[in-house]
């Protein structure tokens, strides 16, 4: 962040500075925003290596989603499902760590207003009016609007996408937890933002900063030393939960490795899936969840029960990829490969794979849960070959 705003000099940045500094004295905390940051570039920078770390944390303090109300006006289901990208891909990348998300802070403008990106240069106001905005007063030919009222013209929007966090992070077995910080910046009937605490109704001051680290930090450290939480599953049923995004069962699967697989479902934007290995050179899907049905195009009853191979069309396109598999399978070893796929409809697939072998309680691989990050080839791609439709794999028997 530079030392200005809108040119001129701009003096909460070293008091928001130390007040953070104050907070963890440790020094062991960092900060990774980015001025207008919305959801969809805070995946492409975390997809592109952001958290490679040497030491993982063990807490992501996850705050985004604002600059899509402001800025895009986005519908709120559509940004909360970026929130939950984000947070599939921060697991993913990240094992041991939990999330912490504090949910999309309240903001202006009030009613009838829509902001102003950026402000010209001299205004006191990010907003422009519509008619129907709440005047306050009058002065000099010009209108002047309480951009502190609550709710504001986003709040509906806000409490949506905060509504479905909470449930999310409720059924996330301990890895994400959610903490409504509204209250930090509110007046105590909630009908206004304290200006003393968000100055420009969006942006907290040193003073905002404070208030909103006294609920944070509780909240990390509480989060730091909580164990996971087990999965609750019907005595009489070992499928997933959200069976109507979810096919097949997991059974047939350890339970230590099943909890890994129920909890990385609930957050992987990706397409997976789980495969039996049994021993003939055969490996059946047994499990797949709905991105992988939307991303191949393949209907459940085409999925479950083939061999997982059958994306491949010609194993001659990918030789190396295909030895490295084997090998890994072999050791019962974990493996990233990048293979030619094709689409039910023929089209190239490049799918970036992850292979993680799945134990029993004999500490042997039976199952292999495959992570596909499935894009587009483009028709230049060294990888893309003549063939253009998938080869029909056989139906492997359970």
């Amino acid at each position: 962040m530079r030392g200005t705003q809108f040119s001129e000099a701009y003096d909460e940045l070293r008091p928001r500075r130390e007040a953070f500094e104050r907070a963890f004295p440790r020094g062991d905390v960092y900060a990774f925003g980015i001025s207008g940051d919305r959801t969809q570039h805070l995946l492409h920078r975390v997809r592109s290596g952001e958290l490679e770390f040497r030491h993982p944390p063990r807490v992501v303090v996850l705050t985004v989603g604002t600059n899509n109300v402001g800025r895009d006006n986005d519908e709120a289901n559509d940004i909360f499902l970026g929130v939950r990208a984000v947070i599939g891909e921060v697991l993913a990348r990240l094992p041991g760590a939990k999330i912490l998300l504090p949910g999309i802070l309240p903001r202006g403008p009030p009613p009838g207003m829509r902001t102003q990106m950026p402000p010209a240069p001299g205004e006191d106001s990010a907003y422009h009016a519509n008619s129907d905005a709440p005047e306050t007063s009058k002065g000099a030919g010009k209108k002047k609007f309480d951009k502190y009222v609550q709710p504001g013209a986003h709040t509906h929007a806000i409490q949506h996408v905060n509504r479905r966090l909470a449930a999310l992070a409720e059924g996330s077995g301990g890895l994400v937890r959610y903490v409504d910080c509204a209250h930090c910046f509110l007046n105590e009937d909630g009908t206004r933002l304290r200006p003393e605490l968000m100055r420009d109704a969006l942006h907290p001051t040193a003073a905002g900063m404070r208030s909103w680290l006294n609920t944070l930090v509780p909240a990390i450290e509480k989060l730091k030393s909580r164990e996971l939480e087990p999965v609750t599953q019907s005595s009489n049923s070992t499928t997933l939960p959200n069976t109507r995004f979810n096919h097949g069962s997991l059974d047939t699967i350890a339970e230590q490795s099943r909890s890994l697989v129920e909890h990385l479902v609930s957050w992987t934007p990706h397409a997976l899936c789980v495969s039996h290995v049994d021993g003939t050179g055969d490996a059946p899907i047994v499990y797949c969840n709905d991105n992988f049905v939307l991303q191949t195009g393949y209907a459940v009853e085409e999925v479950l029960g083939r061999d997982c191979r059958f994306l491949q069309g010609n194993e001659r396109a990918n030789p190396q990829a295909i030895e490295t598999i084997h090998m890994a399978v072999k050791g019962g070893k974990a493996c990233r490969v990048r293979l030619m796929n094709f689409h039910k409809d023929g089209t190239p697939l490049i799918n970036n794979l992850e292979l993680i072998p799945l134990m029993n309680s004999q500490g042997k691989a039976m199952h292999y849960m495959g992570i596909q990050r499935f894009t587009r080839a483009p028709e230049e791609s060294d990888m893309v070959v003549a063939q253009s439709s998938t080869l029909p794999g056989p139906k492997a028997k359970l």
